[in-house]
This record gives structure tokens, C-alpha cells and sequence, in this order.
């Protein structure tokens, strides 16, 4: 979510939200069906997450990273010991803010925190994000997303 200008979809099911991310053809999940964080023993690239809403805000915590990638495209480094805490908030009918709190002891000397800003994309599909197709290779090098 941090790479700007790649469309994802948010789904939000009573026991899941899913997040379906157009880059890569990755997906993510997260659990609000009222489970506890459990002590990962797999490490995995998106982690694992469970959400909690507080009023209008989604939170959601994340832990069992693997150290691989990096936090950005401005390589910024994590590690297993990274735990990820986001507050997602619509601000608008068109847009939407998460906080992201990284808590990462192997990496960083304290926690902190970014906010992103996110403009709803209505009637926009993701589509397939490979090489070979032609609608998600004019979507790179254009603006606004094509329909």
C-alpha cells in the first residue's frame, strides 16, 4: 500500500477484510472475527493481521513479517521483530487516511509513524498486473486509471 499510484480493493466481509492488491496479484487478509493476535512461528510478507474497529476507524495490528523487503521503495529496512499497527479513516466520501505505526526493535530505536492519504477510484477495476496486458501497461504510464 505504501507504493504510491498502484490500485488495490478493499473487500470487508462480518469476519474479514481483504485487501486484493493489482501490483504483483497479491491479496492480504485481515481477521476481525474477534481473535487474538497468535504467536506467528511462519514468517510471511504481509504478516499476519487482525482488526478491531474503534468507532469509525479500522485498526488493525500485523506481526510475523519476514525481514525480507523493505518497508518502502525507499529502502527502508524491517525485521521479523517488526510489529505494524494501521488506523484506517475515511475523511472523505472520495478519501481516506491510514496511520501506519511501525514498531520494529531489530531495525528502528523507537516506534514511529507516517500517515498516507488514499482517493477513492470508483468504477475502476484492478486488473491482471503483468507485462503482457496492454490496459495495465498504459495504466503505468498514464495519470488516471483506465476504465
Amino acid at each position: 500500500m505504501l507504493v504510491p499510484g498502484l490500485p488495490f480493493k478493499i473487500v470487508q466481509t462480518p469476519g474479514l477484510v481483504l485487501t486484493l492488491f493489482e501490483e504483483f496479484i497479491d491479496y492480504r487478509q485481515v481477521f476481525t472475527d474477534g481473535r487474538a493476535l497468535p504467536d506467528v512461528g511462519k514468517t510471511s510478507w504481509f504478516g499476519y493481521s487482525v482488526g478491531r474497529w474503534e468507532g469509525d476507524e479500522l485498526v488493525v495490528t500485523s506481526t510475523g513479517f519476514t525481514d525480507q523487503p523493505w518497508l518502502t521503495n525507499d529502502g527502508y529496512p524491517r525485521t521479523e521483530q517488526l510489529r505494524l499497527t494501521e488506523r484506517y479513516r475515511r475523511t472523505t466520501v472520495g478519501g481516506m487516511d491510514v496511520q501506519f505505526t511501525f514498531d520494529d526493535p531489530g531495525a528502528y530505536t523507537k516506534p514511529w509513524t507516517a500517515v498516507v492519504r488514499f482517493e477513492l477510484l470508483p468504477d475502476t477495476e484492478i486488473i491482471e498486473a503483468v507485462c503482457e496486458n496492454e490496459k495495465y501497461v498504459s495504466r503505468l504510464y498514464s495519470s488516471t486509471p483506465s476504465k
